[in-house]
């Protein structure tokens, strides 16, 4: 009898130094919170669900853990993809920035110039007959094809033979981003979840920044450029670098990762679905926003996950924890 009551003492105290941890963290972790100071304002949001076609710009939005969440569709959850499960972008065909998404209904409508447009289900059954693999750089996926009559179509436009539109089901696993290999190192954590997104599934980028930039272009640039989710007034150039948490509005709480380095999809014109021929706004901003960490990549806009979920607006103001 008397051991038994050591161990359970042994246990119980283990038990309460176990729960005395959890409930300091998140003591420590609300009184970090309750140091936010305001930086800005939400001026816009955007969700593109189809991974680099044209985005949609909203008033409101949940923020969900997988990405802006509006009318039943979810921040790039869908991906084209060629014959061999490889994903495409605008690096690829620049032509997608001109495929324009709507959600009408319990659809996915694509519309692009000189072809009819097509309706997608916005959600649709997982059996063994349409589930396949794909590959978005070195995550290996699976997802739910489509169906042919949407490939052909994206085919037609794109005039690239054997593509094929893909959707991410919430059924099937997702992205855990904090395995995701960055020369830099990877600031996610176990839990953090993406669909088809490059890395995170937010990206956060202020006015003050493209202000700072078309002030060093001789043809300033327009925020669709580097297609981010939401983009904040009121605070300096790149101090969206500078935070750690981010509050927006009531509830949503979005954690910092690390800055997002940008590539040759900045150079394709939106409006055109060209590129432009100086390959701005890529070619200035390696010119200054280059750092030895991050390589040759320069650095525009802030990638984010979300810790506590809730709806944000244009118009919400924005707190964050600085670093």
């Amino acid at each position: 009898m008397p051991e038994f009551s050591t161990e359970f003492t042994v246990l119980a105290a283990l038990v309460a130094v176990t729960v005395a941890k959890f409930a300091f963290a998140a003591m420590t972790k609300n009184n970090r919170r309750n140091n936010m100071v305001k930086v800005g304002t939400v001026t816009q949001l955007n969700y593109y669900p189809v991974k680099s076609c044209r985005g949609i710009t909203v008033n409101s939005g949940l923020g969900s853990p997988l990405g802006l969440k509006v009318e039943n569709a979810v921040d790039r959850h869908w991906v084209v993809v060629r014959s061999n499960g490889d994903f495409i972008t605008q690096r690829q065909f620049s032509k997608m920035a001109l495929i324009q998404t709507e959600v009408r209904g319990n659809d996915l409508v694509l519309n692009a110039p000189g072809i009819t447009p097509i309706k997608v289900p916005l959600s649709l059954p997982v059996t063994n007959g349409n589930v396949v693999n794909c590959r978005v750089w070195e995550n290996r996926l699976k997802a739910v094809d489509c169906g042919k009559e949407a490939g052909l179509w994206l085919s037609t436009f794109l005039q690239e033979p054997g593509l094929r539109l893909l959707w991410a089901a919430p059924s099937l696993p997702r992205v855990d981003i904090s395995k995701t290999k960055k020369p830099w190192g990877n600031p996610a954590l176990p839990g953090d979840q993406a669909a088809f997104t490059d890395f995170s599934a937010y990206l956060m980028i202020s006015e003050g920044s493209l202000c700072d930039l078309n002030g060093r272009l001789k043809q300033p640039v327009s925020m669709n450029r580097f297609r981010p989710n939401i983009v904040i007034a009121g605070c300096p150039a790149f101090d969206e670098n500078n935070w750690s948490e981010v509050r927006i509005g009531d509830k949503a709480i979005f954690r910092i990762l690390d800055p997002c380095d940008r590539c040759l999809l900045t150079t394709v014109i939106p409006e055109k679905g060209e590129r432009d021929a100086a390959s701005e706004p890529l070619n200035t901003l390696k010119s200054y926003r280059c750092f030895p960490n991050y390589g040759t990549s320069p650095l525009f806009g802030a990638n984010a996950t979300i810790d506590v979920e809730g709806v944000v607006k244009v118009g919400d103001p924005v707190y964050a924890l600085r670093k």
